[in-house]
């Protein structure tokens, strides 16, 4: 495939639906509902952007995660995850959910498409139904029990446990890793976030912010989050491509060593990101629908749904764009994610 931007096509981010049961409220959902479309790409979709041919020779890895959605509420989920296991069995297949509201015969047929090189995170911020939905509004713990309970127990998938640090769990963390210990989670992941009102001002409210924890070092030291990860098995994740990320790091760094950002889309960590109408951003970080990144993409160019992925790739208001980036302390999202004063090689490569 003709690639004149050099893309990392091994990783692919995406938001396969933005649909979602949840009204969690530091989510883009809650912040910004006005500009939110319910929609999703289904299974012809996935056939005509990502033929037998790319997922064969040029795909490692896919994580369905979106800025709004949860991938599990498409229509068509399981029948895309069938089509690439199809083509590629070796694909490694990351899903991010909070698992609320399936069946266990939903989760069975999952359970028998993925394989040892999958791995399934249920976002779980809570020890209990009513701890849960503190955040997680409209979240069902039932349900969410019977999802980890079938995929810990009834496939080779691994599985984490993913938990926010907040106010209300903050004396309950070491309840809900044993909580994922003994249904079966292969780690317990405890992220810490930075959007807390100590951080950001209009997350308060009355000069108080009620989900920021008491304990300062559960809040993130940066402008993305950190984390820690405990193994609750003897199952260990590989990550093939880390040496590969360390090495292109190097070569980006420097290449770019004059830029103010040092343009991490370039390596593949993150994975380039197709949102649920269609359309191509180098990241979900320069996709989310913020006031101050609107301008970037309204450009029919990047919808995959009007044009090949060959096209979108090959754009030439990305190379405007792009050479922009470099440039331009304006891009408020590069400026604030990957600038040169922070990214190093850890930061570029551990995600």
């Amino acid at each position: 495939m003709r690639n004149i931007h050099n893309w990392p096509l091994w990783h692919w981010h995406i938001e396969i639906s933005s649909k979602c049961t949840l009204e969690c409220p530091r989510c883009p959902r809650s912040l910004v509902p006005e500009s939110l479309v319910q929609t999703e790409l289904d299974l012809n979709f996935f056939k005509k952007t990502f033929t037998p041919e790319l997922l064969q020779q040029e795909v490692m890895k896919i994580t369905f995660c979106g800025d709004d959605g949860d991938s599990i509420y498409a229509k068509d989920f399981l029948n895309v995850i069938n089509y690439i296991k199809h083509h590629n069995k070796n694909i490694q297949i990351i899903i991010v959910t909070n698992g609320s509201y399936k069946t266990s015969t939903w989760w069975n047929k999952l359970a028998s498409t993925l394989n040892h090189n999958d791995h399934v995170h249920f976002s779980i911020d809570g020890f209990d139904q009513k701890s849960n939905e503190k955040y997680r509004i409209n979240s069902n713990w039932k349900s969410m029990m019977i999802g980890l309970d079938i995929m810990c127990n009834n496939s080779e998938t691994f599985v984490t446990w993913d938990s926010i640090a907040f106010k209300f769990n903050e004396n309950k963390l070491n309840l809900m890793k044993k909580l994922a210990k003994n249904i079966g989670c292969d780690y317990w992941q405890l992220t810490l976030s930075s959007q807390f009102g100590s951080k950001y001002s209009h997350y308060n409210t009355n000069g108080y912010d009620e989900f920021e924890p008491e304990d300062k070092s559960l809040i993130a030291g940066n402008h993305r989050f950190d984390r820690q990860i405990y193994n609750l098995t003897n199952r260990q994740y590989t990550h093939n491509y880390i040496q590969h990320n360390k090495n292109l790091y190097t070569d980006i760094k420097n290449k770019y060593n004059e830029a103010p950002h040092v343009p991490l889309c370039l390596i593949g960590n993150k994975g380039l990101y197709i949102n649920s109408k269609g359309k191509f951003f180098p990241c979900c970080w320069v996709a989310q629908r913020f006031d101050h990144q609107e301008s970037y993409w309204t450009s029919s160019e990047f919808d995959l749904r009007n044009n090949t992925l060959n096209e979108v790739l090959n754009s030439d208001k990305w190379t405007e764009l792009f050479d922009s980036l470099l440039t331009n302390n304006s891009f408020f999202e590069c400026g604030l994610k990957c600038t040169s004063k922070v990214v190093d090689s850890n930061y570029a490569t551990s995600w």
